[in-house]
Protein backbone atom coordinates (compact mmCIF):
# COMPACT_ATOMS: atom_id res chain seq x y z
CA UNK A 1 0.00 0.00 0.00
CA UNK A 2 2.87 2.37 0.84
CA UNK A 3 4.50 1.73 -2.53
CA UNK A 4 1.22 2.35 -4.37
CA UNK A 5 0.79 5.70 -2.58
CA UNK A 6 4.28 6.81 -3.60
CA UNK A 7 3.68 5.83 -7.23
CA UNK A 8 0.32 7.61 -7.24
CA UNK A 9 1.92 10.76 -5.80
CA UNK A 10 4.63 10.77 -8.48
CA UNK A 11 2.09 10.23 -11.27
CA UNK A 12 -0.07 13.07 -9.96
CA UNK A 13 2.96 15.36 -9.71
CA UNK A 14 4.00 14.60 -13.28
CA UNK A 15 0.45 15.25 -14.49
CA UNK A 16 0.29 18.60 -12.67
CA UNK A 17 3.66 19.71 -14.05
CA UNK A 18 2.60 18.73 -17.59
CA UNK A 19 -0.65 20.67 -17.25
CA UNK A 20 1.22 23.69 -15.91
CA UNK A 21 3.61 23.62 -18.88
CA UNK A 22 0.71 23.31 -21.29
CA UNK A 23 -1.23 26.18 -19.78
CA UNK A 24 1.48 28.80 -19.48
CA UNK A 25 4.87 29.80 -20.65
CA UNK A 26 6.15 26.64 -22.25
CA UNK A 27 3.62 26.83 -25.07
CA UNK A 28 5.18 30.13 -25.98
CA UNK A 29 5.29 30.84 -29.69
CA UNK A 30 8.51 32.77 -30.08
CA UNK A 31 8.78 33.06 -33.84
CA UNK A 32 12.55 32.64 -34.06
CA UNK A 33 12.32 29.27 -32.26
CA UNK A 34 9.24 28.24 -34.24
CA UNK A 35 11.00 29.15 -37.49
CA UNK A 36 14.03 27.02 -36.55
CA UNK A 37 11.87 24.03 -35.58
CA UNK A 38 9.89 24.17 -38.81
CA UNK A 39 12.94 24.64 -41.06
CA UNK A 40 14.61 21.61 -39.44
CA UNK A 41 11.53 19.60 -40.49
CA UNK A 42 11.74 20.81 -44.12
CA UNK A 43 9.01 23.47 -44.00
CA UNK A 44 9.32 26.63 -46.05
CA UNK A 45 8.85 29.45 -43.55
CA UNK A 46 7.85 33.03 -44.25
CA UNK A 47 7.71 35.79 -41.65
CA UNK A 48 6.43 39.31 -41.89
CA UNK A 49 5.89 42.25 -39.58
CA UNK A 50 3.05 44.70 -40.16
CA UNK A 51 1.55 47.38 -37.95
CA UNK A 52 2.81 45.89 -34.68
CA UNK A 53 1.90 42.31 -35.62
CA UNK A 54 4.27 39.51 -36.44
CA UNK A 55 3.02 36.90 -38.90
CA UNK A 56 4.48 33.52 -39.72
CA UNK A 57 3.36 30.99 -42.28
CA UNK A 58 4.94 27.68 -43.17
CA UNK A 59 4.19 24.79 -45.50
CA UNK A 60 5.86 21.68 -46.84
CA UNK A 61 5.58 19.36 -49.84
CA UNK A 62 3.03 17.14 -48.03
CA UNK A 63 0.47 20.00 -47.93
CA UNK A 64 1.00 20.48 -44.20
CA UNK A 65 0.76 24.12 -43.13
CA UNK A 66 1.02 26.40 -40.11
CA UNK A 67 0.04 30.05 -39.69
CA UNK A 68 0.44 32.29 -36.64
CA UNK A 69 -0.04 35.95 -35.80
CA UNK A 70 1.34 37.66 -32.71
CA UNK A 71 -0.53 40.72 -31.47
CA UNK A 72 0.69 43.55 -29.26
CA UNK A 73 -1.38 42.36 -26.29
CA UNK A 74 -3.46 39.41 -25.12
CA UNK A 75 -6.78 41.25 -25.46
CA UNK A 76 -6.21 41.83 -29.19
CA UNK A 77 -5.26 38.17 -29.59
CA UNK A 78 -8.39 37.02 -27.75
CA UNK A 79 -10.57 39.26 -29.91
CA UNK A 80 -8.96 37.93 -33.11
CA UNK A 81 -9.26 34.33 -31.89
CA UNK A 82 -12.96 34.79 -31.09
CA UNK A 83 -13.59 36.32 -34.53
CA UNK A 84 -11.69 33.59 -36.40
CA UNK A 85 -12.87 30.58 -34.40
CA UNK A 86 -16.13 30.04 -36.33
CA UNK A 87 -14.37 30.34 -39.68
CA UNK A 88 -11.64 27.94 -38.56
CA UNK A 89 -14.26 25.41 -37.43
CA UNK A 90 -15.78 25.42 -40.93
CA UNK A 91 -12.36 25.02 -42.52
CA UNK A 92 -11.51 22.21 -40.09
CA UNK A 93 -14.70 20.37 -41.05
CA UNK A 94 -13.95 20.70 -44.78
CA UNK A 95 -10.32 19.64 -44.26
CA UNK A 96 -11.43 16.59 -42.27
CA UNK A 97 -13.54 15.48 -45.24
CA UNK A 98 -10.42 15.69 -47.41
CA UNK A 99 -8.35 13.67 -44.95
CA UNK A 100 -6.48 16.50 -43.24
CA UNK A 101 -6.61 16.98 -39.49
CA UNK A 102 -6.39 20.64 -38.50
CA UNK A 103 -6.26 22.51 -35.24
CA UNK A 104 -6.16 26.06 -33.99
CA UNK A 105 -5.54 27.86 -30.74
CA UNK A 106 -4.30 30.84 -28.81
CA UNK A 107 -1.21 31.05 -26.66
CA UNK A 108 -0.66 34.33 -24.85
CA UNK A 109 -0.78 37.05 -27.46
CA UNK A 110 -0.48 34.65 -30.42
CA UNK A 111 -3.21 32.89 -32.40
CA UNK A 112 -2.35 29.97 -34.66
CA UNK A 113 -3.95 27.60 -37.15
CA UNK A 114 -2.73 24.68 -39.20
CA UNK A 115 -2.61 20.98 -39.77
CA UNK A 116 -1.99 18.95 -36.63
CA UNK A 117 1.36 17.69 -37.91
CA UNK A 118 2.60 21.21 -38.69
CA UNK A 119 1.35 22.68 -35.40
CA UNK A 120 3.10 19.90 -33.49
CA UNK A 121 6.30 20.64 -35.43
CA UNK A 122 5.96 24.36 -34.65
CA UNK A 123 5.29 23.97 -30.92
CA UNK A 124 7.96 21.35 -30.27
CA UNK A 125 8.18 19.02 -27.29
CA UNK A 126 6.49 18.88 -24.74
CA UNK A 127 3.82 21.31 -25.96
CA UNK A 128 3.09 19.16 -29.00
CA UNK A 129 1.76 16.44 -26.69
CA UNK A 130 -1.32 18.59 -26.15
CA UNK A 131 -2.19 19.20 -29.83
CA UNK A 132 -5.24 17.38 -31.18
CA UNK A 133 -7.43 17.75 -34.25
CA UNK A 134 -10.40 20.01 -33.67
CA UNK A 135 -13.80 18.40 -34.14
CA UNK A 136 -17.00 20.34 -34.51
Amino acid sequence: MKKFTKILAVVMLVAMVAMMFASCGLVSLKFDKVEDRLEKKDYEVYTMEYDGQEMLSASNDDDEYFMAVTFEDKDDAKEAYDELKDEWEEIAEAADEEGFKVTYGKSGNTVYYGTVKAVKAALGFPSNLFVFAKKK
